[in-house]
């Protein structure tokens, strides 16, 4: 028994989490600094294309552990009679390994490596709930009856971040 409570510390320990809302990015991505574009969705409902994407730029290689790739969430909601849009600023400190997939609707993850002085190369998961722009696009579109409605979505999203020591590191 003994042994099992010494695990389950130990395995607390080596997983650490928080979450926070997340408010959209002014921040402008340049065509050239783009490393990659991870396309997890992308449906049409009542006349709009909404596209999700995970951004991931490329700030060049460095002879210490520092960040290589900052990290975005993209929300665009095309329609013929309007464009609704948001961009999300969701890591600075990634240095590796950059994965990104839709776990439901709504709800997505980024995952990649990054260096913390207390831990050392850890492998973050950010666990995204992007329903708040969802809401806010339909709200907005409602609101402007379907006519010609160009504008950014404003509303917060929720980020969950897990890490944990990184393996073959």
């Amino acid at each position: 028994m003994k042994k099992i409570v010494m695990f389950a510390i130990a395995l607390s320990a080596a997983v650490t989490s928080h979450a926070a809302p997340l408010a959209p990015t002014k921040a402008q991505i340049s065509p050239d600094d783009i490393d990659q574009a991870i396309r997890l969705s992308a449906t049409r409902r009542d006349s709009a294309l909404r596209k999700i994407t995970v951004v991931v730029t490329d700030s060049g290689s460095s002879t210490d552990v520092s960040p290589r790739h900052t990290i975005y969430f993209t929300y665009n909601s095309f329609a013929e009679m309007g464009n609704m849009r948001a961009t999300y600023l969701v890591a600075e400190d990634a240095f590796a390994d950059v994965q990104a997939t839709r776990v439901s609707a709504g709800i997505y993850e980024v995952s990649y490596i990054a260096y913390r002085a207390e831990q050392g190369m850890v492998k973050v998961t950010k666990t995204i709930d992007a329903t708040e722009a969802f809401i806010e696009d339909k709200a907005k579109r409602d609101a402007c009856g379907y006519d010609f409605c160009d504008a950014a979505i404003e509303a917060a999203i929720d980020m969950k971040e897990t890490s944990k020591k990184a393996q073959n590191w």
